[in-house]
């Protein structure tokens, strides 16, 4: 029991850090989107890659602004606690969690067919993690509105998995970032943003379903227990 909780906090924990990190990164991207002159140094590493998506700015904020609601909402949508004692809550913000979303993978696929910093390598990742990423969370709805709920929850996680995957990708570009410089070498984003989508994007994909198995029978239980709590009050003394 001790080492359950221990691991539910990890994941708890490392959840929050990446929404809040996915947080950082949209506001940072906004930022440089409307004031390029004042928030991107020239002689930054990173300069190149936002003078990239200045040159796609509407695009791109229509992808990134929605991901305010999917970083802030989506760690709500796994609270049994709220889910319980507000459901409207929990529905509600589950539709404007799942309509964020949807505006994040359509943008996110359409830049991909753009040019890309990484070449094939980051729009083969994008496009199938993305394609992966719409599907999830259509299974989730779809689940939901059967009101099958164990499998809803198990495809919100597989979807929200995918979608921090965008947070957990900067420290990996950081990696690569921090391993040129210390060789005294140049970073060169277009010879490591492919390989850092595909690190970033199994990685929370194996994550998800990792977790997904480990809290099934527990899931199972929970969402079995109002169903047989209302049979167990309508059959007959």
């Amino acid at each position: 029991m001790a080492s359950r909780r221990v691991i539910i906090r990890f994941i708890w924990t490392a959840t929050l850090f990446l929404a809040f990190l996915g947080i950082v990164v949209i506001a940072r991207r906004t930022v440089v989107l409307f004031l390029p002159a004042h928030a991107s140094n020239p002689h930054n590493p990173a300069a190149a890659l936002d003078a990239h998506f200045l040159d796609h700015r509407a695009l791109t904020l229509t992808h990134i602004l929605p991901g305010l609601l999917f970083m802030f909402l989506g760690p709500l949508q796994f609270l049994p606690s709220l889910r319980a004692k507000h459901p409207t809550f929990h529905r509600w913000s589950g539709r404007i969690f799942l309509a964020s979303a949807a505006v994040i993978g359509v943008t996110g696929l359409t830049l991909a067919l753009r040019p890309t910093i990484g070449g094939l390598d980051e729009k083969s990742a994008i496009l199938l993690f993305g394609s992966f990423f719409l599907f999830a969370l259509a299974k989730a709805l779809w689940r939901a509105m059967h009101r099958q709920f164990a499998q809803h929850r198990e495809w919100m996680i597989r979807g929200f998995g995918v979608g921090l995957a965008i947070a957990a990708i900067r420290p990996i570009m950081g990696a690569f970032f921090a391993a040129a410089v210390i060789q005294h070498h140049t970073p060169q984003p277009q010879h490591f943003f492919g390989t850092a989508f595909w690190i970033g994007f199994l990685l929370e994909a194996i994550a998800a379903e990792l977790w997904i198995r480990y809290t099934r029978p527990s899931a199972a239980a929970q969402f079995s227990a109002p169903r047989s709590s209302a049979l167990s009050a309508a059959s007959p003394p």
